[in-house]
């Protein structure tokens, strides 16, 4: 069972790995031929090495370079042609340049500082490098790095590094000639050591244009690396503006759909309003209708002070010398029917006369005469 388990385990990386190769053989064909050689470029290193009137050429890394060619230098110390025909060849596919000098071209000695003067030592080195070197700070150019930190007492101990100006000008002056400009100067410790490559003996102006350049290819590379992902997430990027898309061409028909219920609403609104209002013009029609023919049956003796019409009651209040006629005078209505007193008569003594109380119900319309 282990075993399947192990085989099956194995096909899976052994798929995965296929596909990401496929995968980003297929991504690497979209990128630009001249971005494709800055990646295979990427962490190469060309060195070149003097050491005892020669001069060699090593392409990989501080642990582990190829050599490449090895001349001895010319009588004024000139670069060998065999030398510079693979230098011109091979710069243009490494990273940078790293230029190594011989150690006894350069002045190497470990210093023991205050602890106080960490954040200025560049300029403390410079100002005191007569008391440290034979020499003056106009003199040379120089390089640092603390190797140790000593707390307990404050103290830094500082490994320094001092070349000669004129020794290095000249060297920068005859290859800048070949269009090779270093973007490292350092002691030659050996391949496999690489303790001092962080120390650069390149002078300052010259340190910032090339370190520029060289932040200018990294960021090229990490635009690079960014053009990939986009070109991985470009097919999930082209779905959702579809998405995006259908739905704005949507939102038209929506908003139109929205405006038409708006207007159904106000529309049934409206009608329900003149319905309304026709059903009062009706009703008050109808009342006018009752009101008058009450004006016609009851006696000039005989006046109203109320008429409540509530749905198909009416109720009549008021007062008449001939109170106890009026059921039978309401009898001829031909819009009321059903008379009856909803209270007894009683008599006003300042009138002299009687108050009636009367409720009676509306005919229906199709018994209407």
């Amino acid at each position: 069972m282990n075993n399947r388990l192990q085989l099956a385990t194995d096909s899976l990386i052994a798929l995965a790995q296929r596909f990401w190769q496929w995968w980003s053989q297929e991504l690497l064909g979209l990128v630009p031929e001249r971005w494709r050689d800055r990646l295979r470029r990427r962490g190469k290193l060309l060195f070149i090495v003097l050491h005892e009137g020669q001069c060699s050429l090593g392409f990989g890394s501080f642990g582990q370079r190829e050599p490449l060619v090895s001349a001895p230098l010319g009588a004024e110390g000139e670069l060998p042609p065999a030398v510079v025909e693979v230098l011109l060849e091979r710069v243009g596919k490494a990273a940078k340049v790293v230029l190594l000098l011989p150690p006894r071209q350069v002045l190497r000695k470990v210093l023991s500082l205050p602890a106080a003067t960490e954040a200025g030592l560049g300029n403390v080195l410079r100002f005191e490098m007569d008391r440290h070197t034979p020499f003056t700070g106009e003199q040379v150019y120089f390089g640092f790095r603390i190797v140790e930190r000593d707390r307990r007492h404050q103290r830094l101990q500082v490994e320094l590094q001092v070349v000669l100006r004129d020794y290095l000008d000249e060297l920068l002056q005859r290859f800048d000639g070949l269009g090779v400009h270093p973007a490292l100067v350092t002691l030659d410790e050996g391949a496999g050591q690489g303790r001092s490559q962080s120390i650069n003996l390149l002078p300052g102006g010259l340190l910032r244009s090339r370190g520029s350049r060289w932040r200018g290819n990294r960021r090229l590379q990490v635009a690079v690396v960014l053009g990939l992902v986009a070109l991985a997430v470009f097919p999930l990027l082209q779905q959702q503006r579809r998405a995006e898309r259908l739905a704005a061409e949507l939102d038209a028909p929506k908003a139109a759909a929205e405006r038409a219920a708006a207007v159904r609403a106000e529309l049934e609104q409206l009608e329900a309003g003149q319905r309304y209002l026709r059903e009062q013009q009706a009703l008050a029609g109808e009342v006018l209708g009752i009101l008058k023919e009450l004006t016609t049956l009851l006696p000039d003796s005989t006046w109203l002070s109320r008429f409540e019409l509530s749905g198909e009651r009416v109720r009549l209040e008021g007062e008449s010398a001939e109170a106890s006629a009026l059921i039978g005078l309401f009898e001829q209505s031909k819009t009321l029917q059903n008379f009856s007193y909803a209270s007894p008569i009683t008599s006003n003594p300042r009138t002299q006369k009687d108050r009636f109380s009367l409720i009676a119900e509306r005919r229906p319309l199709q018994e209407a005469p």
